[in-house]
C-alpha cells in the first residue's frame, strides 16, 4: 500500500510539513500511524476521505491567499487526497480572522511580514515567542 501524511494549519499556514508517498507492507500501517501522530496527546481520529481532501486542499488554499505556499512534499502527495472541487466546506482562520501560532520551526519574523502585505496589520492576530532575553 502506498501512504502520505499532510501536517495542517487550518488557521493560517496551510500544509506545514507532508509526508510523501511512501510504499509499505499492510501490517506496517499501524507503525507509520503511531510515528505521524507521535507528538500528539490524543491519537488519530478516523475521517473519510471526502473530509481530508476539503480540509487539506481548502487549507492549502486558503494559505496560498495569504501569501504561503504549502510544503515541498505536498505535491507529490496530493493526487493521493483525489481531485478538489473549490469552495471546501470548510472554513479556515480562527473565526475566520487569519491566526499565526508560532511553531518550533516557524520564522515568525517572515510569516508576519506576509500576514501584513497580504492583509494588513490588525487583520490577523498572532502569538510569537519573544525573542528578548
Amino acid at each position: 500500500m502506498t501512504v502520505c501524511g499532510f501536517l495542517v494549519d487550518t488557521y493560517c499556514l496551510g500544509v506545514k510539513n507532508a509526508v510523501p508517498p511512501t510504499t509499505i507492507e499492510p501490517e506496517e500501517l499501524r507503525y507509520f500511524v503511531a510515528d505521524f501522530f507521535e507528538a500528539y496527546d490524543d491519537g488519530p481520529v478516523e475521517a473519510p476521505i471526502d473530509l481530508a481532501r476539503h480540509l487539506v486542499l481548502g487549507a492549502v488554499d486558503y494559505a496560498e491567499s495569504l501569501g504561503f505556499e504549502p510544503h515541498r512534499d505536498f505535491y507529490s502527495a496530493a493526487p493521493y487526497l483525489g481531485a478538489g472541487e473549490p469552495p471546501s466546506r470548510v472554513t479556515f482562520g480562527l473565526n475566520g480572522t487569519p491566526y499565526f501560532q508560532q511553531g518550533p520551526h516557524d520564522n515568525s519574523d517572515r510569516i508576519i511580514r506576509t500576514l501584513d502585505r497580504s492583509v494588513r496589520p490588525g487583520n490577523y492576530h498572532a502569538t510569537v515567542v519573544s525573542s528578548a532575553h
